[in-house]
């Protein structure tokens, strides 16, 4: 029940007011700039692991996104809350990699190959679903906040990004005003 409250409440007003303060913010400058919360062996990391997760071929992926430089925004600005399971999830990774692999110092310098098998063998973890969810987040969210660079995710799904839609929708209601004159 509150969530049809909640969802009555979404005015086309209200959608508008939130997709412009999305777009007023101060861009996502670690898009491009200096790390705010990732060292960079983590970064590098983290850049290797999302890499995995969407790889680059005939469509953009991670890193064409900015992926990382999205997450390093939000783990240093809105998501502070959620850094030490990031961190935790990072150790996670060098771990299992020096476990698939011994020796290995660092996810980032292993072959695809291999970060595959370490991937593989983390897969079912925490560590690896909350590092999977946040590459997520970054390729499909609001490229606002530094991610989903030029839109490539929203492209790859054929997202509209509009974000304000009003009647007609479609077919179905073309001629509601007409029928609630009539």
């Amino acid at each position: 029940m509150l969530g049809v409250l909640y969802l009555d409440a979404l005015t086309p007003e209200l959608l508008a007011q939130a997709h412009a303060h999305a777009k007023s913010m101060p861009p996502a400058t670690a898009a491009s700039g200096p790390l705010r919360f990732f060292s960079p062996e983590q970064a590098a990391d983290f850049d290797a692991f999302s890499a995995q997760i969407i790889p680059t071929d005939e469509t953009p992926g991670a890193r064409e996104a900015n992926v990382v430089h999205c997450v390093d925004y939000l783990l240093s600005s809105i998501g502070a809350d959620h850094q030490a399971d990031l961190i935790k999830a990072l150790a996670a990774l060098t771990e299992a990699a020096a476990k698939v692999v011994p020796g290995a110092k660092s996810f980032a310098v292993l072959t695809s190959e291999q970060q595959i098998a370490v991937m593989k063998a983390m897969e079912k973890t925490p560590a690896f679903g909350g590092m999977r969810a946040i590459t997520m987040v970054a390729f499909y969210g609001d490229p606002a906040l530094g991610g989903n660079k030029n839109e490539v995710g929203w492209k790859l799904i054929n997202f509209d990004s509009k974000f304000l839609w009003q009647p007609p929708f479609g077919y179905y209601d073309g001629h509601a005003n007409e029928e609630e004159k009539a």
